[in-house]
């Protein structure tokens, strides 16, 4: 889907002019935002009023010294976008703030939940981002961005990207916790048939997702930055970020700590039917013993057995098993031995 997006944005003649670009857009505020051709782009970057979004493919190299001279970005940006370290992590140099964000990869066929790294440079007028997958939220940023969507700066743009992210995170979680209303249901019914492997599934999805939301949240909400020249509105955008992505941590420990707790008692409630199994096959031996003795009593091949002559032995030897395992039977019960199973 990007590669026919990027064929159709590009058209044949202009590939080699533009490696790599999937999209670029300019808008003003209040504005819809417009799509731009590969011969505006260097009109729009050096205008002095309105915003520019780059969105490269970084596995193209050839993007990297595009993206770096078109839009004159420091060193610290530059190697952002062309290193391979997908390490969560914020700067800032020469007015532009960058650094790597999370976002989920998008799949064509169902949702997915593998989180993938948007590489970015952003200031007020300009936001240049980069993947080496599709990812999802940038995927409905773009669309919403031909829907109607008008950000007043790149700073609205980024935030919005960021803010996609989270209600996508949240959509999934949303559907974790039906998940595990269900298996809570069934545990409480005792209806425990495969509910073991997806509460380990809905385990794995918290901790891929706390991993990455925790990072940023870390990085979003560091207040040591006097030093960055940036606007105050882009500082109100990072503390709203840092907020959100605070609430959503907390949403993921929630539902983590409770998929846990269903586990341990799911745990407890196998390992008490177990010993209910196991109890019960103790008591049925136990019950057994008698018999087993007179049985084996009688089987003996020596001579001088009771019985041994007549028509009546063995019902007299039915009914002395029969006796010995009630005899036996009231003994455990005068023992104390709770035999419900």
């Amino acid at each position: 889907m990007n590669e026919t997006l990027r064929l159709n944005l590009l058209g044949t003649g202009d590939a080699e002019q533009v490696p790599g670009l999937i999209c670029a857009y300019r808008g003003f505020p209040g504005q819809p935002a417009a799509q731009l051709h590969p011969q505006e782009i260097d009109a729009a970057l050096a205008a002095e009023d309105g915003w520019v979004w780059l969105h490269v493919d970084l596995v193209d190299q050839r993007a990297h010294g595009w993206v770096a001279h078109r839009c004159a970005l420091p060193p610290a940006a530059r190697a952002i976008l062309e290193g391979h370290d997908d390490s969560l992590v914020l700067g800032h140099e020469d007015g532009m703030m960058h650094g790597i964000a999370a976002d989920m990869h998008k799949d064509i066929e169902r949702p997915s939940s593998t989180i993938g790294r948007l590489h970015f440079a952003v200031t007020e007028r300009l936001l240049v981002t980069g993947r080496r997958h599709p990812l999802e939220a940038v995927d409905k940023v773009r669309r919403s961005l031909a829907g109607g969507f008008a950000p007043a700066t790149a700073f609205e743009l980024f935030e919005a990207i960021v803010t996609t992210f989270c209600k996508n995170t949240g959509l999934r979680l949303v559907d974790a916790t039906k998940k595990l209303d269900e298996v809570e249901d069934n545990l409480v019914t005792e209806r425990l048939s495969d509910e073991r492997r997806r509460l380990k599934e809905l385990r794995r999805l918290a901790v891929s997702l706390h991993r990455p939301v925790a990072g940023m949240v870390a990085l979003f909400e560091d207040e040591d930055r006097d030093d960055w020249k940036l606007s105050k509105a882009a500082h109100a955008a990072l503390q709203r970020l840092a907020a959100r992505l605070e609430r959503l941590d907390r949403e993921i420990v929630m539902i983590n700590d409770r998929a846990r707790l269903l586990q341990e008692e799911m745990a407890a409630e196998l390992a008490d039917e177990s010993n209910r199994s196991l109890k019960a096959m103790a008591v049925m031996s136990a019950l057994l013993l008698p018999g087993t003795l007179v049985v084996g009593v009688f089987g003996m091949n020596t001579a001088g057995l009771p019985f041994t002559h007549g028509d009546s032995g063995f019902i007299w030897a039915v009914a002395l098993v029969i006796g010995a395992t009630g005899l036996f039977y009231w003994l455990l019960r005068r023992a104390g031995i709770s035999l419900r199973f």
